[in-house]
């Protein structure tokens, strides 16, 4: 299984909401205590994809594995 690469969409942010959550809230990898909401995570993609890239890695059957984006230094 070779997992294909795609430009996000605001479909992905539930899915792409449930690999962070954890992340949130068990360990130090992030500064945010409590998880974004799916439409939180939604405006993120929305408007993260106006300027510079946000991609998923995902399954043949269309499953979410991972997610990259970029940003501006130091936005937050």
């Amino acid at each position: 299984m070779v997992p294909h690469i795609r430009v996000a969409t605001t479909a992905d942010a539930a899915a792409v909401r449930d690999i962070y959550a954890p992340f949130c809230s068990s360990s130090a990898v992030t500064f945010e205590e409590t998880p974004p909401t799916e439409a939180e995570m939604a405006d993120r993609i929305e408007s993260t994809l106006e300027q510079y890239p946000w991609l998923v890695a995902e399954r043949e059957d269309g499953t979410v594995l991972g997610y990259a984006y970029a940003g501006p230094l130091r936005k937050r």
